[in-house]
C-alpha cells in the first residue's frame, strides 16, 4: 500500500460555504449514503445505502484517502494526499465546488460534530491543522506525534483525539486551545481511530501489534484485544458493545464483544480492507477494499456478508464517510 506524501504550502479560497445549494440531482431526504475514495483514480464514489447502487463518481483532487461529512453543512470533505489539498463536495449534487490548498500531507480527517472546525491530519510534518468551516482561511495549527493518522472529536466538541502512528500513541486535545491534555501509549502503529457514540469510548488500532486497544475516555484506562493480521480501521455499534475491525492482510473483519473482549465472528471481505463505517439506520457495515477495488457490505444483525458493490481503483475511505440525513 501506498501512502504518498509530500510538501508545500498556500491556502486557495475560491467561495464561501452556501448552506441552500440545490441542484436537480438532489438527494432523497432520510436517506444515508457511502462516500468512498478512490486513490489509485483521484475519485470519489457514491453508494446509495438504501439500494447498494454507486449513483455518483466525483472526480477530486490527486491521491484521495480521507473523508469527513456534515450533513449539517450539506458538504463532504476529502483529503488528497499527492496533490496537497482538501476537496470540498456539494452533497445535494455531489458536485466538486472547491479545493483547499495546504501546506504537507492531509491523510485523516475529522469534523467536529457541531461541524465547526474540520480537523486534517499532516501525516509528513507532524502537526493537525483546525480549519474553521465558515472561513477556510481561518487555519490554526498544533505540532503533534510522528506521523498523526486516526482522528475523532468528542460528542460535546471539546476534545480531539489523535493516533500518532510512529510515537505509539493517542494524544488527547483540548479543542478551545489545542494544547494537548494527555498522551496514551497504546500499541505499534495506531492507524485508525473511531470513537462510540456516546464518546465513553476509543478505539485504537494497531497495525504492528495486530491489536485494538480500547480506551475509557475518562479514566484513560485501556484493554489490548488480539484480532487479525495487519488492523488498519475500526467502527462500533450503536450500542457500543461491538466493534468490527478491518484486517488489511487477512482480507477480513474481526467482530468483537466488547464486554467480554471475545471475538464474535470473522467476516471474509474483499482483498486488503481498509475503511469501515457503519450505517445504522440499515444496520449494515461498509468496508472499502483497497486491493479488489470495491466496497463489502456487512449486515451487522447477522454479521454476514450481504453484498459487494464495484467502486474505483484502490479504494480507501478512511474516516467516518456514511453521511445520513
Amino acid at each position: 500500500m501506498q501512502h504518498l506524501l509530500t510538501h508545500c504550502y498556500s491556502l486557495v479560497l475560491t467561495t464561501a460555504i452556501s448552506l441552500s445549494a440545490c441542484s436537480s440531482m438532489q438527494q432523497n431526504t432520510g436517506s444515508s449514503y457511502a462516500y468512498i475514495t478512490n486513490q489509485g483514480e483521484n475519485s470519489v464514489s457514491v453508494i446509495d445505502t438504501a439500494s447498494n447502487d454507486v449513483i455518483s463518481t466525483i472526480p477530486v483532487g490527486k491521491a484521495p484517502v480521507g473523508v469527513a461529512v456534515s450533513a449539517r453543512l450539506q458538504r463532504v470533505f476529502i483529503s488528497n494526499v499527492e496533490s496537497q489539498e482538501i476537496s470540498v463536495i456539494n452533497s445535494e449534487n455531489n458536485q466538486l465546488i472547491e479545493s483547499i490548498s495546504l501546506k504537507g500531507s492531509p491523510v485523516g480527517l475529522a469534523l467536529a460534530p457541531d461541524s465547526k472546525t474540520l480537523y486534517v491530519a499532516d501525516w509528513f510534518d507532524n502537526k493537525v491543522l483546525a480549519i474553521d468551516t465558515a472561513n477556510f482561511r481561518h487555519v490554526q495549527e498544533l505540532s503533534i506525534g510522528d506521523a498523526p493518522a486516526g482522528l475523532a472529536v468528542s460528542p460535546d466538541n471539546q476534545r480531539l483525539f489523535i493516533a500518532n502512528r510512529d510515537s505509539n500513541d493517542i494524544a488527547i486535545v483540548d479543542t478551545s486551545t489545542l494544547r494537548i491534555k494527555k498522551r496514551i501509549s497504546v500499541g505499534k502503529h495506531p492507524f485508525g481511530l473511531t470513537l462510540s457514540n456516546s464518546g465513553r469510548y476509543a478505539a485504537s488500532v494497531n497495525v504492528q501489534d495486530d491489536t485494538v486497544s480500547i480506551i475509557d475516555t475518562e479514566s484513560g484506562q485501556q484493554r489490548v484485544i488480539k484480532v487479525g493480521y495487519h488492523p488498519y480501521c475500526a467502527a462500533f455499534s450503536s450500542d457500543e458493545k461491538t466493534l468490527y475491525v478491518t484486517n488489511t492482510q487477512d482480507d477480513s473483519v474481526t467482530v468483537l464483544n466488547i464486554p467480554d473482549e471475545k471475538t464474535l465472528k470473522t467476516i471474509n471481505v474483499g482483498s486488503t480492507p481498509e475503511g469501515i463505517s457503519i450505517d445504522h439506520k440499515t444496520q449494515r457495515a461498509y468496508v472499502a477494499n483497497w486491493g479488489s477495488n470495491n466496497v463489502s457490505v456487512i449486515n451487522t444483525k447477522t454479521n454476514t456478508l450481504l453484498t459487494t458493490v464495484k467502486t474505483g481503483d484502490k479504494s480507501r475511505a478512511f474516516g467516518a464517510f456514511i453521511l445520513s440525513r
